[in-house]
């Protein structure tokens, strides 16, 4: 079945337009209202946008309780970074350098300097190469603290990215392996489709080892949008809709009678998706962590 919490994440705004459409486009209110009627959420239901923390604690709780259910123990959490699995753990290394020396460094340091300084004795000549000696390793850790804050400067710092939802395998003694990593998006906009694609290549990109299912999961009505994110690049595995047979019944109310062009290729742009996989339902992520 799809996702049981997708019709209590649905509502109006207080402008009346769904929670999923762009108010300013009339076929995404239409597509919106049509999914709502499919879904049976009441019309005096009020809801805003399905962002963040709140949004990924659903999918993953629901995730959690169904893959438990069938007896597999997968680790799914909510807001991971992705170092925190086997095949990432190298991202974001850099930017634990330190550049300066540790305070233990420097407090064992005060105390050698301290006693070497009290226990020198004799003529001044002793007393100079002891005090040239403490200079010139000083000398050498400042030279060391220089050459790592070039190097670090140089390279940059590494953006770490995190994943709105994981499914791991449960490991001991290891970090886990990343099994599935999702991005959320209630709904799309262009630089939300280039958001769910970037991560998708820099998962390929980062990792060392097996590449982990990456998709996208929302809540988008209109099948060009979700054109944009599942079209084919390669960055994104798949699009799971939340609801898939009730976009499909607000796609025929809202596009079935017509034949203009516009029309037409709306719904032939959504049925290639789906034919092609690129679209799935909720219930098929679900099947895939089971099989892991």
């Amino acid at each position: 079945m799809p996702a049981s919490f997708a019709k209590d994440l649905c509502g109006y705004r207080d402008h009346g337009k769904p929670n999923t459409s762009d108010r300013s486009k009339k076929d995404s209110v239409a597509l919106g209202i049509a999914l709502f009627e499919a879904l049976g959420v009441p019309h005096d239901a009020q809801g805003q946008d399905e962002t963040g923390l709140p949004f990924a604690t659903k999918v993953a709780d629901d995730l959690r309780e169904r893959v438990r259910a069938v007896g597999v123990l997968h680790r799914v959490q909510p807001e991971q970074a992705l170092n925190e699995f086997q095949q990432y753990r190298h991202v974001g290394a850099l930017n634990e350098l330190a550049i300066e020396p540790s305070k233990g460094y420097l407090k064992a340091w005060k105390r050698l300097t301290l006693e070497v300084t009290r226990r020198v004795t004799g003529p001044p000549a002793s007393v100079r190469r002891a005090s040239a000696m403490i200079d010139d390793v000083e000398a050498a850790v400042a030279a060391e603290v220089d050459d790592r804050r070039r190097v670090v400067y140089e390279m940059g710092t590494e953006s770490l990215l995190n994943l709105d939802v994981t499914v791991a395998d449960a490991q001991y003694g290891r970090l886990p392996e990343l099994e599935i990593g999702l991005s959320l998006k209630w709904s799309l906009r262009t630089d939300r489709a280039q958001d769910c694609r970037s991560q998708g290549a820099k998962l390929s990109a980062l990792r060392r080892g097996r590449m982990p299912h990456f998709a996208a999961v929302t809540m988008e009505p209109r099948p060009y949008m979700l054109n944009l994110l599942g079209g084919g690049s390669g960055d994104v595995d798949c699009v799971y809709h939340l609801d898939l047979p009730a976009l499909t019944l607000a796609i025929e109310s809202v596009y079935g009678g017509k034949h203009d062009k516009s029309s037409r290729r709306t719904v032939g742009t959504f049925q290639r998706l789906v034919e092609q996989r690129r679209l799935r339902d909720y219930d098929e992520l679900v099947d895939v962590a089971i099989s892991l």
